[in-house]
């Protein structure tokens, strides 16, 4: 929100993630409705500082990531609502370990805030913040978003009331080891925050989805309404169009289905406007040919792409009085359940300008104006079909007491009965519940058999995320869950998906990166599934000059001596696995990665840095 222009202005979310160039994030905790794996990887590289502006990275880049934001990152999101992607790539599995999700039954309520709150440290151990609330789910879907971006600092800055709460709640369902949710509640209270210019913040709204919030009603005098939400239900819309109050000016922005849906009722507003629904992540609904083609790995045909669009996904309540302006934004749809407390909602509530007003309008001016329907839409076999899929997967994700077990025989999920008798399946016996790992194919599970086998899966692919899906005739639903693992997957995986991803030339120059510590881009994309060159040194000379040298490691000694034993402490960690990839694949390579390690070390002993005994094969 800006004084200069009508329009809002468009700031990635990315972009509100990523630390300055004298920052590292400390902790970060994200709350989501939904997500995929490919948002959440971008957000990981943004919080690391790694990403381009594409919001892509490097596999180094990537590792580098993990590495940095392990134990201080968590993404809290509603269990049964991480997508899967259209092409997983294997090193995505090692992500499990930064997802926690909320078990809330959707039958009575959900688990909705869209937030992300993050806490810098500076070079002169400063601390700082960064708070966004808004309406945008973690996924890489398009819409028509809004969000508050919120910055500590002292001049011109206050504290908001409820803030606190936010942070208590998150810290609770992050689960992070060593965070106390009531210390980080104390400490974020006492924060003053920055105000975006023609913006004051009155409070934060938690809800934590117990029925312990009112909706805003418009006072004595109001002159207009405005609400904009891609949802909307008749009780809400009832209370911001009351009887009797004929010179308020009401405008309503949704959806055409929406609208449809309601009907007649939408009569009481002056304008009535609609934009495009928004759009959802892959895999809600799809076909049985989406489905096989994502088992293979295989993309779709460009003509088959699904679009990219921008639909309507924004969040606002605006009600002007006289020369008072009070807008309320965040996650909650313009519907009962929203905003009386069923679901764990987090909502802004404003002071704003005359400017700022003409940023709403600006969006108002973007939509088309349409007419009252004269009666309710009813719902074809379709949306009815689609409906039962999608209460089967609530049914799933409320029932999930699944625990994964991982063994050199294979892996295997085992259902508490304790917790859920009946098992996790749906209510409707023609619905199948199919399940399976990250990259492995999908199985039956039978109803009333607590147990089922998913197979072997390699170190590097080992993963709590399990892929399921519910499906009847033609038409299934498919989303990813986790099943905590027993014994629980340690940092072995990460680097054993690392070297298999990474390959020797790309620990290589992941190496020669930390060294130079120069800013300069790595090469590939972690969402590839090929490794960089694993070609031997006679076919591959740039291999050898890969090599960081004698100078470089020097130089970056000089440079800090600091961050030169936290390489060490990293080359120490993966140099045992990638010369074992080596001694597999590229012996040539090997042979000079042992030559690298002998220098590497007596050079580490020289200048008096621990690494770790025995780590040379």
């Amino acid at each position: 929100m800006s004084e200069a222009g009508d329009n809002w202005p468009a700031l990635s979310f990315l972009e509100g993630l990523r630390p300055g160039p004298e920052e590292s994030v400390e902790l970060a905790l994200l709350a989501s409705y939904s997500a995929d794996l490919g948002s959440i990887g971008a957000a990981l590289l943004a919080l690391a500082g790694k990403d381009s502006d594409a919001g892509r990275g490097s596999p180094s880049d990537f590792a580098d990531a993990v590495e940095r934001l392990r134990g201080k990152v968590r993404i809290v999101i509603q269990r049964g609502r991480l997508a899967k992607m259209r092409r997983t790539p294997r090193i995505a599995a090692v992500l499990d370990q930064f997802v926690r999700e909320v078990d809330f039954d959707e039958a009575t309520h959900s688990w909705h805030p869209k937030a992300a709150l993050v806490r810098t440290r500076g070079v002169n151990e400063e601390v700082g913040w960064r708070l966004w609330i808004g309406s945008r789910n973690l996924t890489e879907c398009v819409n028509r978003d809004i969000g508050l971006l919120l910055v500590s600092g002292e001049k011109g800055a206050t504290s908001i009331p409820g803030v606190d709460e936010l942070a208590r709640t998150l810290a609770e369902r992050a689960a992070l080891k060593g965070l106390r949710s009531a210390s980080l509640a104390a400490s974020i209270a006492k924060v003053p925050w920055r105000m975006p210019a023609g913006v004051r913040v009155e409070r934060l709204r938690w809800s934590a989805g117990f029925g312990d919030q009112t909706v805003p009603s418009p006072p004595m005098g109001t002159d207009e309404i405005v609400v904009v939400s891609p949802f909307i239900d008749k009780p809400f819309l009832e209370r911001q169009a009351p009887a009797g109050a004929k010179s308020v000016r009401r405008v309503l922005l949704t959806t055409m289905r929406e609208i449809e849906r309601v009907g007649p009722s939408l009569a009481a507003f002056d304008e009535l406007l609609a934009l495009e629904a928004p759009d959802y992540p892959n895999g809600d609904p799809e076909t049985d040919s989406s489905i096989a083609a994502s088992a293979n790995g295989s993309e779709l045909a460009e003509d088959e792409e699904e679009e990219v669009g921008s639909g309507l996904h924004a969040k606002l309540l605006f009600i002007r009085k006289g020369q008072q302006r009070r807008l309320w934004l965040g996650s909650a749809n313009a519907t009962m359940r929203a905003w009386t407390g069923r679901n764990a909602e987090v909502t802004a509530e404003l002071v704003v300008t005359p400017s700022v007003e003409k940023g709403l309008k600006a969006l108002l001016g973007m939509a088309r104006l349409v007419a009252v329907p004269s009666a309710e839409h009813s719902p074809d076999a379709a949306i009815l079909e689609d409906e039962a899929l999608e209460r089967a997967r609530s049914q799933v994700a409320a029932r999930w007491a699944v625990q994964l077990t991982i063994s050199d025989e294979g892996a295997r999920l085992t259902h508490d009965s304790d917790l859920h008798p009946g098992g996790p399946h749906p209510d409707e016996p023609d619905i199948a519940l199919e399940v399976g790992t990250l990259h492995g194919e999908l199985a039956v599970w039978p109803a009333g058999q607590p147990v089922v086998d998913l197979g072997p899966i390699p170190p590097a692919e080992r993963s709590e995320f399990v892929r399921l899906r519910v499906s009847r005739n033609n038409k299934g639903l498919s989303w990813l869950q986790r099943a905590p693992a027993e014994p629980p997957l340690g940092e072995d995986r990460d680097r054993a998906a690392f070297v298999r991803l990474l390959g020797v030339r790309g620990f290589l120059l992941w190496l020669a990166g930390l060294l130079a510590d120069d800013g300069s881009e790595a090469e590939g994309d972690w969402t590839s599934d090929e490794s960089q060159q694993r070609t031997g040194l006679s076919a591959n000379p740039a291999l050898d000059s890969s090599l960081p040298t004698l100078e470089e490691m020097l130089a970056a000694w000089a440079r800090d001596p600091e961050k030169f034993r936290a390489i060490e402490r990293r080359v120490s960690k993966y140099l045992p696995a990638v010369l074992e990839e080596a001694k597999q694949e590229e012996p040539q390579a090997a042979d000079m990665l042992r030559r690298f390690d002998d220098l590497w070390s007596k050079l580490c002993s020289g200048l008096g840095v621990a690494e770790t005994k025995g780590r040379r094969q």
